[in-house]
């Protein structure tokens, strides 16, 4: 495994990718990101004060139809990780990270494919760890380690931590047990079994996650008995 650490970058996704893999894991963490993007735009961190980092690897043999696998051996990882300091820690479909119904982690993942397999993969996450002032205006609500535990938590301590996990995970791709990986998810997966509202194209509706098929789309079944297939921001919870 290499670590690049950064003091400042554009985002970390995009650093990553000028590097040659010449170990399996490689690992750049920064502590600005002047251009970080997350799934719904960019990601906001103040400088110093979170962990703001990506991986990328190379994996052996897994279709592009099958990658998700790959996005939930990460979020595994980072729910492991944040369990060492916090409780009620779940996932929220398809990777960020939930604590007692707020965002405390995202992730962005890009994949480059070659024919039909997946080439390298690059997995750019946020955890917030010291923050404790977050704009108002974000697409989520939005909490931290340090707002509910009251204390100043290492950052490099967190990612030492998450790496252990991940290494764990990965080796669990690697060697083909996905069905483990995939059962771990669903066990953790954020609002499972609970009637909520969602909305999509034709508005909202009252409905209850099933789960997650192993391409990524999330099945829910409404009010009215039927199951709703969706893929990622085709359905939001509200």
């Amino acid at each position: 495994m290499k670590i690049i650490n950064l003091s400042q970058t554009t985002s970390t996704n995009d650093y990553i990718k000028s590097f040659e893999q010449t170990q399996e894991i490689i690992v750049v963490t920064t502590q600005y990101q002047t251009k970080g993007r997350g799934q719904s735009g960019a990601w906001v961190s103040d400088q110093g004060q979170n962990l703001l980092f990506s991986v990328k690897i190379m994996p052996r043999d897994i279709p592009a139809n099958q990658g998700f696998i790959l996005s939930q051996a990460n979020a595994l990882a980072l729910r492991d990780t944040i369990t060492k300091y916090l409780t009620e820690v779940s996932i929220k479909w398809p990777n960020d990270i939930y604590v007692k119904g707020r965002k405390i982690s995202g992730t962005l993942i890009e994949n480059t494919l070659s024919g039909k397999n997946i080439y390298q993969c690059v997995i750019g996450t946020g955890i917030n760890i010291n923050q404790i002032i977050f704009p108002q205006d974000l697409a989520s609500p939005t909490t931290s380690i340090r707002l509910l535990t009251q204390r100043f938590v290492s950052v490099t301590q967190v990612l030492d931590d998450f790496l252990k996990y991940f290494q764990h995970y990965y080796t669990l791709v690697q060697d083909r047990e996905w069905q483990t990986i995939q059962q771990q998810y669903h066990q953790h997966l954020y609002q499972r079994g609970v009637a909520h509202p969602y909305a999509d194209q034709d508005g909202q509706f009252i409905g209850t996650i099933q789960g997650v098929e192993t391409d990524g789309h999330i099945i829910i079944l409404d009010n009215q008995g039927r199951q709703r297939r969706y893929a990622f921001k085709e359905v939001r919870m509200l």
